[in-house]
């Protein structure tokens, strides 16, 4: 298998804008669908459980990794929260449907930790190169089979990136910025021709998204339900909002480092719990192997437990982001967007929201890991009252006009943020700020249609600030929340993408970080640390920072 250090990263949009994807989704589907990697957030305490599982191995906070070899066999009994929307592996379509389907499907990379840095390794993929600024080609694992017996081949991967482009329910074309052209030139060779200009993020995007299908299963079957791929573990059942099975691949096509075949389990038994409380409790019973977040409040507990290991993904995992609505007064005035950044107390926030699991950013929305460093300062660090008062006299606007944010019901970490930011900016600054708690389709369909003063949401996945800035700074990207628009910018990232050298990339990443900066368009002020917990008998399970579960090489000690 082929590794290569993250030297080039990712992400994509296709030409649908978010209200193409509500005319094809619905505003209910669409809202729970698109939260999944952007717009979500990792996690509420309470009833709801968040989305996400941990960074990438970034904190160990208990240890009792054995220094046995692996075994073979058991199930791996695991509790997630309610979020599985499909199983096709052409969509994004809820964050969970994807940390389950993935140990289904097989992608063509795969994003892993490496010490302090984040690198790309081959999946289906033994290697690749840019044959051209244009051109790149990948070989296929000659070895690697589909569930129902299949070859895996280029054919497929082609069939696979033409019916992700051509119907738009594959909501995975939203986060490719750029089409590209996908054809077979042998058997197992894969040609991805990105037309006219470079496409600088596309590995890093292909490290992210798309488990590979088969054209033969997909066209006499339903990959939304009843899901073939060629990972790891193959589909048995999925009752909704109750659980998820999957079995062992007897012909996985994968071995280890001393050639024992993988996945180590025979089996995965996803139990689907509303309550996060119930789903801790459980744990502690030893009813449950593993859990996919624990709620914040009891981090601290669980990480002095007895017996349960955890997992901190640390900074990586979930990037906050607060989205003005720049359309309308008070915020549609630079001044009263920067006074308002000045007046939060960010350290308070993340202190009683968050019970501290959360950890400051510098307003780049890409992980540390990643090695990307632009090196612009944020102006709006620590609490300065006295200079948000200078800008909002400065105003042009009415600042104390009123506004009211949408919060989806059960996500109390975020109604927490509301609650808080709400106090200081009403007592510190004189606004008028409401607060009103929907259903996440009706939050979906106002913050679609610019009915809100600021949201507050987060995402996760995305190691190359393409994928970050193309869905959120470009005009009419699904993720750009209150039509901020900076022509500059508008510029900037097909210039920054379409650039091979990463150092001229950076700078230009550089620039545009100063444009969104000095007009407080964006601002990203926290990562959001994912914690998990599990039994000391599950061993070798690495998190990863793309928010993917990933169970080939897991196992259980059966001795304990």
């Amino acid at each position: 298998m082929s590794e290569k250090p993250m030297e080039k990263t990712m992400v994509n949009l296709s030409e649908m804008s978010r209200r193409d994807v509500i005319k094809t989704l619905g505003p209910a589907a669409a809202a729970v669908g698109l939260a999944g990697c952007m717009g979500g957030d990792s996690g509420g305490d309470g009833g709801s459980d968040g989305g996400g599982d941990g960074g990438d191995g970034g904190t160990t906070s208990t240890t009792t990794q054995s220094s046995s070899q692996p075994q073979v066999g058991g199930t791996l009994n695991a509790g997630m929260k309610v979020g599985i929307e499909t199983m096709d592996g052409r969509s994004v379509t809820g964050l969970q449907s994807f940390q389950v389907f993935y140990n289904i499907y097989s992608k063509l990379m795969r994003w892993r930790r490496d010490g302090d840095e984040l690198v790309l390794v081959g999946d289906l993929a033994t290697e690749w190169e840019w044959e051209d600024d244009t051109t790149l080609v990948i070989s296929l694992n000659e070895d690697a089979v589909f569930h129902n017996g299949e070859p895996v081949t280029a054919n497929d991967v082609a069939y696979t990136f033409d019916t992700l482009y051509d119907q738009p329910q594959y909501t995975a074309s939203l986060l490719f910025a750029q089409d590209v052209t996908v054809s077979a030139r042998d058997e197992h060779t894969v040609e991805f021709d990105t037309g006219e200009q470079p496409f600088a993020s596309l590995e890093s995007t292909l490290g992210f998204i798309v488990g590979i299908i088969n054209e033969k299963a997909d066209k006499e079957g339903d990959m939304s339900s009843n899901p073939v791929g060629s990972g790891p573990f193959v589909f048995e059942e999925w009752v909704d909002g109750d659980h998820v099975y999957m079995n062992k691949f007897e012909d996985y096509w994968k071995e280890d480092e001393d050639g024992t075949q993988l996945p180590y389990l025979d089996r995965i038994e996803f139990t689907i719990y509303p309550d996060v409380n119930t789903k801790l409790t459980t744990l502690e019973q030893d009813q449950l192997d593993w859990i996919d977040l624990v709620p914040r409040r009891e981090v601290e507990r669980i990480r002095n437990h007895d017996t349960l290991v955890t997992e901190d993904s640390g900074q990586g995992a979930f990037m906050g982001i607060i989205q003005f609505n720049t359309t309308a007064p008070p915020f549609s005035d630079p001044n009263v967007r920067k006074a308002v950044l000045h007046a939060m107390d960010w350290d308070t926030v993340l202190e009683v929201a968050f019970h501290g699991v959360a950890s400051r950013a510098d307003n780049f929305p890409i992980p540390p890991q990643s090695g990307w460093d632009p090196d612009v300062e944020d102006p709006y660090q620590g609490q300065d009252l006295e200079r948000a008062e200078e800008l909002l006299a400065e105003a042009e606007v009415d600042h104390t006009a009123e506004f009211t944010n949408f919060v989806t019901r059960g996500d109390n970490i975020r109604i927490t943020m509301q609650e808080l930011l709400q106090e200081m900016l009403n007592q510190n600054l004189g606004m008028n700020f409401n607060i009103q708690i929907a259903d996440g389709s009706v939050v979906f369909e106002e913050q679609s249609n610019n009915n809100f003063g600021f949201t507050v949401s987060g995402f996760n996945g995305m190691f190359d600030p393409d994928q970050m800035f193309s869905v959120n700074l470009v005009e009419g990207a699904f993720f750009n929340y209150g039509g901020y628009v900076n022509e500059e910018i508008q510029q900037l990232v097909p210039q920054a993408r379409q650039t091979t050298d990463r150092a001229q990339r950076e700078e230009l990443y550089g620039q545009i970080m100063e444009q969104y900066i000095a007009d407080a368009g964006k601002y990203y002020p926290y990562w959001d640390h994912a914690v998990q917990a599990m039994q000391p008998r599950v061993k070798n399970y690495k998190p990863l920072l793309d928010q993917e579960w990933w169970f080939e090489q897991v196992w259980l000690d059966q001795s304990m």
